[in-house]
């Protein structure tokens, strides 16, 4: 997605969406960072500690249809919002002019090239969410006061908001997320 140069203590957040950045980059960074800069890390940006938070691929989608429903207005059905996340002809770039590129943008696979992700030097899991940020904390320094979940949203999990047809779907286009990030295939 866009990646973030923190600032004091300074790091590089490689922020894929719905994986916790916006609580780490407004909450615990307070908004002390330059970008962002979308499907690269800017080569003027100096060689520091980069990391990134993965999340379970099911899970981040049901994430992102209850970020799209609850907080953007998306009006339409789980499965309409799968069709727009699995379709290939529908940009997910820097632009994100329609609503549909906005979908893309924030749901295309975690190992995508764009999320650059194999620049990351620790990969950590939201599904550990407290104590993967006491880590980060261990690991450069921040404190961990300032931080407040943004963008969260209410949602079951993706077993209980799923049928069988769109779970296989949704296992098929986010193959390489569940092999290369090591999440089991359902």
């Amino acid at each position: 997605m866009s990646n973030f140069l923190l600032r004091d203590p300074d790091c590089i957040l490689i922020h894929i969406p719905k994986t916790g950045g916006s609580s780490i980059r407004r909450g615990l960074w307070q908004g002390r960072y330059d970008g962002p800069a979308f499907g690269e890390i800017p080569e003027d940006w100096p060689q520091l500690f980069r990391f990134a938070f993965v999340r379970h691929p099911l899970d981040r989608f049901v994430s992102a249809y209850a970020d799209f429903t609850q907080i953007r207005g998306y009006k339409g059905s789980m499965g309409r919002f799968a069709d727009i996340v699995m379709d290939e002809s529908v940009g997910y770039g820097e632009e994100r002019a329609t609503r549909k590129e906005r979908i893309r943008h924030h749901t295309i696979p975690q190992t995508h090239p764009f999320n650059c992700l194999d620049l990351a030097d620790t990969v950590y899991r939201f599904e550990a969410y407290e104590a993967e940020l006491a880590r980060l904390a261990e690991k450069t320094g921040v404190g961990l006061d300032g931080l407040q979940h943004r963008r969260r949203t209410q949602h079951e999990g993706w077993r209980a908001v799923m049928d069988a047809d769109l779970v296989r779907k949704l296992t098929g286009f986010y193959e390489e997320d569940f092999t290369r990030l090591g999440y089991a295939l359902p």
